[in-house]
């Protein structure tokens, strides 16, 4: 069970934290430099066009290092599970926010639509499921706990005493929310009943 976050792109209910590349803020700096020389170039002129090609093959490289490190944490998600569920994100919306220039660069959306198709091709049961409040809700006693800013990285219930990553604490609200929807609870699945469920490999659930 995962939730895909900013600082760490990813977060597991079984406590990884796997890192955020940011690959067009890594070469941000670059692509301006660039960009200006585009901008300082005579209008239509060839190299104009040669300072236009750079930049495109700058922003193909961004794109690249993105897909591919979307592909190998797909398969190592893969590699650990049998069942995976993440959020299903108003993607939209988060592009239009404050946040944006951010969830942009992690490219969430290419990122799930990648886990879907690795999960299909690997023989991995993949869902997604409600994200709303997954990082105000304490996933051992399911009290709410309230909006978290930014800055506060620790989940800490005053219910439970439950202290964890707040990245971890949504992806565990994330894997609650799961299991519901399948039909399936914690003991089933420790039991091996899978209920309606495609035969899945015996591994850990994320």
């Amino acid at each position: 069970w995962i939730d895909v976050g900013i600082l760490s792109f990813v977060a597991t209910s079984t406590g990884e934290l796997f890192p955020n590349p940011r690959p067009f803020k890594s070469l941000e700096r670059k692509l301006k430099l660039l960009q200006q020389r585009v901008s300082r170039k005579r209008r239509g002129s060839r190299n104009q066009k040669k300072a236009q090609y750079k930049v495109s093959k700058l922003y193909e490289r961004i794109g690249n290092i993105r897909k591919n490190y979307h592909w190998e944490l797909a398969h190592n998600l893969c590699d650990q599970a049998g069942m995976i569920f993440a959020e299903d994100l108003n993607l939209k919306g988060l592009t239009k926010g404050m946040l944006s220039k951010h969830c942009l660069d992690a490219g969430w959306g290419q990122f799930l639509q990648i886990l879907s198709q690795c999960c299909l091709k690997r023989g991995v049961f993949f869902q997604k499921v409600d994200a709303r409040k997954t990082s105000q809700i304490c996933p051992n006693c399911l009290t709410e706990t309230g909006k978290k800013t930014l800055a506060e990285r620790v989940h800490s219930c005053s219910n439970c005493g439950y202290t964890t990553d707040r990245d971890v604490a949504a992806a565990q609200v994330v894997a609650i929310r799961g299991l519901a929807a399948v039909g399936h609870t914690v003991k089933m699945l420790s039991e091996g009943k899978f209920i309606g469920i495609p035969e899945m490999k015996e591994s850990p659930l994320l």
